[in-house]
């Protein structure tokens, strides 16, 4: 779910960054750069001296046109007149030698033109509408260091069909340097190349920025919540694992017993493990749980080390020891004294112990350990069944002394 939550705001922020939209969505602007050539002629030299460069930048509201004509730049002595501002500025127009007049002395027809103004004093409009009332083709605006060196979009909306450019400071002081000189320069304006650039909308930031903090909260609540479950099981893992040696230890105490053929109270041949359900062999090792119960060591150490209950009657074999309970919640532990096919167990567990102490040397220290830890009840239940074993002996050895009498 979260990550389905992540990818739909996602999704949501690429939608408001890419999709365009009306009014405060996101829009798209285009843009085309400019070609700016002049050429003209050095009096002292007779040099002709060319531009071309890739340099200006059209008007929003400019025709992607064409223009050429010669540079004319606004006539007067203050210290702002190349601004064009005044609504009857007049402009300078530098003309060749052989077009100041015709030979019959009538009026000749203006030549195009294109006004070279600077930028600042008014606005773009003004510059455009006050050079075109004077019939120029294309305004030229260059920048200046005051506002930075780069071209910039240019809004000028009802200035019709004039071409509009505008270019850097340094392009713009390189076209004016000769026409102040009175020479002649003519520039020609050529379409770029075309630019898309994306615009995002105020409203489109804020939402941007609203689905970017919220991925982030979410992100960083999925993080704590991930640390605090890694700790938590990290914590009960150590804490199961020395639950788990604690129980080891106790199991291990439990009594063990090698089996063999004769042993009174189990049938080899017909008892099985309650657990693999297999029947019991000579030289099996099993082991005798609290409630009288015998299963193999293999088969029941694992069940108990994980349920700590004996799989038949569910007694806790833990608590029944008297581990990790009050004495009194061990006393209370019920013991059944009698299952069927167990009854006879219980005396098996006493009476080989002393058949089988020289056979199984090697673990008769853990049920010497065992009878210590037993319960009081235990403890009175295996004495009562020790002397009921040890009269069972004794009728048997005065049985066969009798019998030898007689034999003489």
């Amino acid at each position: 779910m979260l990550c389905r939550a992540r990818l739909a705001l996602l999704a949501a922020a690429l939608l408001a960054l890419g999709v365009p939209r009306g009014g405060g969505g996101a829009r798209l602007l285009e843009w085309y750069t400019a070609w700016v050539s002049t050429a003209y002629t050095e009096p002292l030299s007779n040099r002709t001296v060319r531009g071309s460069a890739e340099s200006g930048r059209y008007g929003d509201s400019s025709p992607k046109e064409s223009a050429q004509g010669l540079v004319g730049i606004p006539r007067g002595a203050s210290a702002r007149h190349m601004e064009g501002c005044a609504a009857d500025t007049d402009y300078d127009v530098p003309l060749p030698p052989g077009s100041r007049g015709p030979p019959s002395g009538g009026e000749p027809p203006p030549p195009p033109w294109i006004a070279l103004v600077a930028r600042g004093g008014c606005t773009f409009k003004d510059k455009v509408t006050n050079a075109a009332r004077k019939r120029a083709v294309a305004v030229v605006i260059y920048n200046e260091p005051r506002f930075g060196n780069a071209t910039v979009s240019m809004s000028h909306l009802g200035t019709g069909n004039t071409v509009v450019i505008m270019v850097g400071y340094p392009k713009g002081i390189e076209i004016l340097e000769p026409v102040r000189r009175g020479i002649p320069v003519k520039m020609t304006i050529g379409v770029g190349t075309r630019h898309v650039q994306e615009y995002i909308s105020g409203q489109s930031v804020v939402f941007v920025a609203i689905a970017f903090i919220t991925m982030m909260i979410i992100s960083l609540a999925w993080l704590i919540f991930y640390y605090i479950q890694r700790f938590l099981y990290t914590g009960s893992q150590f804490g199961s694992q020395g639950h788990r040696k604690e129980t080891k230890k106790v199991i291990n105490e439990l009594q063990l017993h090698t089996v063999k053929h004769g042993d009174k109270g189990l049938d080899v041949d017909a008892e099985n493990c309650a657990v693999c359900i297999e029947n019991y062999k000579p030289k099996d090792i099993v082991r005798i749980l609290p409630c009288k119960h015998i299963f193999h060591r293999t088969c029941i150490d694992p069940w108990l080390l994980d349920h700590r209950t004996c799989p038949m009657c569910k007694l806790d074999v833990i608590k029944a020891l008297g581990y990790w309970g009050d004495p009194e919640d061990a006393l209370e532990v019920a013991i059944p004294e009698s299952i069927s096919g167990s009854v006879s167990v219980g005396s098996l567990s006493i009476a080989l112990q002393e058949d089988d102490r020289n056979e199984v040397s090697d673990l008769s220290a853990s049920s010497t350990n065992e009878s210590v830890l037993q319960c009081n009840s235990l403890k009175e239940d295996a004495g009562e069944t020790t002397a009921l074993l040890d009269m069972d002996g004794s009728d048997s050895r005065h049985g066969e002394h009798l019998s030898n009498g007689n034999s003489h």
